[in-house]
């Protein structure tokens, strides 16, 4: 396999983690086959994706992760969310949104459900794991593949264009609203529409 090609299967992706004390902060690699392709990801570890994003190229694609028992780190998950969308980071690249300790279940701080809301807010892919027993630590590798494969074709497929600047947020006090809204909206009528539930499925955009 030649140079080139090796190429234009390495992707990058920016790992903000609220939910792993003392994570490695060198990157780490991860070779993962899918349909018959294999691809690279390098995982980069970082806490405040800003300065990684001023001195060096933005990422293939951003994980967020947070602790399902610690509420601080969802809200911690949420600010980041919500500092990509700002930065229009978002309309080239997928974001997963990663509830982890999902073994924990009694000290559950933070609800699927919760999850769920503000990954579809922010327009975030969702998946709950536990890295401690490697609960869905493989289908979360595949998804951030496959978002990150479509991604890539839908941009091919627009010409090089990016997302129309009118499908984004650009306020936050708009998005946090949505949000509260599309919270209560469960509630009253107990049921999903079609969106709340895609966020889970990483085999589409």
């Amino acid at each position: 396999m030649t140079n080139a090609i090796q190429q234009s299967l390495t992707t990058f992706v920016f790992l903000i983690s609220y939910a792993v004390a003392n994570i490695d902060s060198s990157e780490q690699k991860v070779s993962i086959m899918l349909n018959g392709e294999e691809s690279e990801l390098y995982f980069v570890n970082c806490t405040s994706t800003k300065e990684e994003i001023d001195r060096s190229e933005p990422p293939d694609a951003f994980v967020v992760i947070y602790s399902v028992v610690d509420k601080a780190s969802f809200q911690k998950a949420e600010q980041e969310l919500a500092r990509l969308i700002d930065s229009d980071m978002l309309r080239a690249r997928p974001a997963l949104l990663v509830g982890n300790k999902i073994d924990l279940a009694r000290s559950r701080a933070v609800s699927t459900q919760d999850g769920k809301c503000l990954a579809c807010t922010y327009k975030a892919k969702f998946i709950e794991v536990s890295v401690g027993i490697n609960h869905n630590v493989d289908e979360l590798l595949v998804g951030i593949l496959n978002q990150i494969r479509l991604k890539r074709q839908q941009y091919s497929a627009d010409g090089g264009r990016e997302s129309s600047p009118a499908h984004w947020y650009k306020s936050r006090g708009v998005v946090r609203a949505s949000m509260k809204a599309r919270q209560m909206l469960t509630w009253i009528f107990g049921k999903e529409d079609s969106k709340f539930k895609n966020c889970e499925n990483l085999h589409v955009l």
